[in-house]
């Protein structure tokens, strides 16, 4: 099953060192990936609300509805 979950993480079949690995391996490998992808979804998310700040305040609600924010 982690197999599956990091594969469709990856978008795309799995190196075959990964295949080799211990299913318990795979799913921390799976965990891993998962939480490093959350930090960066985050980071990017504290990003965009900080470069807010250089944008004139009567445009920021306008700016932060184009860019999905």
């Amino acid at each position: 099953m982690a197999e599956r979950t990091l594969a469709d993480q990856l978008g795309a079949p799995l190196p075959d060192g990964i295949e080799t690995l211990p299913e318990q391996h795979k799913q921390d490998l799976s965990s891993a990936l998962r939480d490093a992808r959350h930090r960066q979804a985050q980071a990017l998310a504290r990003a965009g609300e900080e470069s807010l700040k250089y944008v004139p305040a009567l445009l920021r609600g306008a700016v932060r509805k184009a860019v999905g924010l």
